[in-house]
């Protein structure tokens, strides 16, 4: 079984019975023949015990956590348990095209040393139409990119099992960035990375809550994140690299919070209040010029401030050369 390795399918849920189903079907259409599937439910009853036995299929694992421990509890608790050489995460909103472990288990095989991650690109689906975006070809070191802002979602990535677990798998304490998480302590750990170059990922539209949509849950995941990883960052490869990680979250919760308000989910003071938290994290305030782009339902880049006195860093040392 050498070249056939089993491979552990990790698939956290939590009352999303009809979008864990459609992930558990996705699954066991893989060309890839010689997967455990774990289903690990947090903490709810939606019925997909149920479907499983059902379904009789020998390779699917049940998993019951009584009291919601959160994704990267959930995530941990089936790599415990798996009994793969490789462990694959799904989101169950993700799916994956059907060549998906097939091809990334080739990939993986190659490295002996256990110490690779092997991800893929992403795609998006339109009208039917698997869509391939453009996307860089990265190979070795993680930190290489990592530390400079790099990012994946989890549902692209395969991982050797014991490279895994010696890195602690997933940090439990995180309310969100659970991802990103593990991605920079692979890179810190001096992990390396492959990948099949091809989008075998994707995430059909549907009206469940996403992590990033629950903003307090998000706002305090994101606090953690920065005070756990800005110092290492920063202390490796220089405040600049770390001006990346503060652009990249400041983007995309400024516009769940603007997408909130358009959507009448929450009001102008609950979206102040929320963007105000969102400047604090850069240890910024909300400025008139901030104000204004909010006002025009352009979430920016990062705060005004902070752009203006990078800017002129960057003349500064310009000129000193």
């Amino acid at each position: 079984m050498m070249n056939n390795p089993l491979v552990s399918v990790i698939i956290p849920t939590k009352n999303r019975f009809n979008i864990v189903k459609g992930a558990i079907d996705n699954v066991r259409e893989q060309t890839y023949s010689n997967i455990e599937i774990i289903i690990v439910e947090d903490g709810s009853d939606c019925g997909v015990e149920e479907h499983i036995n059902n379904l009789a299929d020998n390779r699917i694992i049940y998993q019951f956590i009584p009291v919601s421990k959160g994704l990267a509890a959930a995530r941990d608790t089936g790599s415990r348990i798996a009994k793969g050489k490789y462990v694959a995460f799904l989101d169950d909103d993700d799916r994956w095209l059907s060549d998906k472990i097939k091809l990334q288990v080739e990939v993986i095989n190659k490295y002996s040393d256990e110490n690779c991650m092997v991800y893929c690109w992403t795609c998006k689906i339109t009208n039917g139409n698997i869509i391939q975006g453009d996307n860089s070809v990265i190979r070795g070191s993680m930190s290489e990119r990592f530390f400079k802002g790099f990012t994946l979602p989890s549902s692209c990535m395969i991982i050797p099992k014991i490279l895994l677990l010696s890195i602690g798998g997933h940090s439990d304490e995180l309310k969100s960035c659970v991802d990103h998480d593990l991605w920079m302590k692979l890179a810190k750990a001096g992990c390396t990375m492959d990948l099949v170059p091809m989008g075998l990922v994707y995430c059909p539209e549907h009206n469940y809550s996403k992590m990033i949509n629950r903003l307090d849950e998000r706002l305090e995941g994101i606090k953690q994140f920065f005070e756990k990883w800005k110092p290492i960052v920063v202390g490796k490869v220089g405040i600049n690299s770390w001006y990346y990680f503060e652009r990249l979250y400041h983007m995309q919760t400024a516009k769940t919070i603007i997408d909130q308000k358009k959507r009448g989910i929450i009001n102008k003071k609950q979206s102040d209040d929320y963007m105000r938290k969102l400047f604090q994290l850069q240890h910024s305030k909300v400025t008139i010029p901030d104000k204004f782009a909010i006002a025009l339902e352009f979430p920016n880049l990062t705060p005004v401030k902070i752009r203006k006195k990078r800017f002129f860093k960057k003349v500064f040392s310009l000129l000193a050369i």
